[in-house]
């Protein structure tokens, strides 16, 4: 499930909506993410509203409700489906009953907050306190059955310390509190592009490194790289970019490495390497143990190592979402 935010739909006058995709879980990536497979099915629209008869004390909290309205109307076929099965014909030409779940649900960091019912700066699928986001902790995963629990306390006035541990939003029924067998905070799956190319890539480590050693002479390594094929030639530096997408990110994180080479301290250097190697670890089709192990040792370096730029004066703390 895939609720697309940066594809904006505008109809007659102002009517705008966001519009819900669906896919199945036996088709590849590789087929999915192409637009020309048509491998994802629209199958409604998330009204956009200002809301104006609320206040502003109450518009966020009927905000949130009424997304979650609409999500539950957008799948409530599947309720009964999940429960009871429905006859569908596979590709062999049998017909089985199947028992359709949601597995997987495709966001943004912001959005992932809105289904999961949690406020800002705090972890869609853990348990992590606001303050802890940027330690090397391991934390509890947050439950389904406890969260349904409190906001139903919420709802009817009774006191709920997870409520209020959580960071919960108060909205009455989430979406997914009726579907079968379904564990909302372990379907929220990572966005690479938003988490890693832009947020951990650019927004947070090239900032920090163009900090360090200034925004004319970053501009000047980049000018100064030779030209070869299959890397990108940044002419005119990176400073007057107008228009960023993850084909920038990407193409700026083969040659950050080299171009930082001798500008900033050794330790550093580390930083930037184990997240890069995480970064394209992380984008791997498919792991192995091995390949999970090095992902593992590449984010460990980040951690011991990160404190750099605490002691240089960049960063004050890592309690990044």
């Amino acid at each position: 499930l895939a609720s697309d935010e940066t594809r904006l739909t505008s109809f007659g006058g102002d009517k705008k909506a966001w519009p819900v995709y669906l896919s199945i879980g036996n088709i590849s990536k590789a087929v999915r993410r192409q637009p020309s497979q048509h491998a994802m099915v629209l199958i409604g629209y998330i009204p956009i509203t200002k809301l104006e008869c609320y206040t502003d004390s109450t518009r966020s909290v009927a905000s949130w409700r009424l997304w979650h309205f609409c999500m539950s109307r957008l799948l409530e076929p599947l309720v009964n489906a999940g429960k009871n099965g429905v006859e569908m014909t596979c590709a062999d030409g049998y017909v089985r009953r199947i028992f359709p779940l949601l597995a997987a649900y495709i966001a943004d960091y912001p959005e992932q907050l809105l289904v999961c019912c949690c406020q800002k700066n705090t972890c869609a699928r853990c348990k992590v306190p606001p303050d802890m986001l940027g330690d090397r902790v391991v934390c509890q995963p947050r439950d389904p059955d406890e969260t349904l629990q409190a906001l139903r306390d919420r709802q009817d006035d009774r006191p709920s310390l997870i409520f209020d541990a959580e960071r919960l939003r108060p909205v009455d029924e989430p979406f997914w509190g009726a579907l079968p067998q379904c564990d909302i905070f372990s379907c929220i799956m990572p966005d690479i592009l938003h988490q890693l190319h832009k947020g951990v890539f650019k927004d947070h480590l090239l900032t920090w490194c163009t900090t360090l050693i200034g925004e004319d002479e970053a501009d000047r390594r980049f000018r100064a790289m030779t030209d070869f094929p299959g890397l990108r030639h940044f002419r005119n530096g990176i400073s007057h970019v107008s228009q960023w997408t993850g084909r920038e990110h990407k193409e700026m994180q083969r040659i950050i490495v080299g171009l930082l080479a001798g500008a900033v301290p050794t330790e550093v250097m580390l930083v930037v390497r184990a997240l890069v190697d995480f970064i394209y670890y992380a984008q791997l089709q498919s792991h192995t143990d091995t390949t999970l192990a090095h992902l593992q040792t590449s984010l460990d370096a980040f951690h011991k190592h990160k404190d750099v730029f605490v002691r240089l004066g960049i960063r004050e703390h890592f309690n990044i979402p």
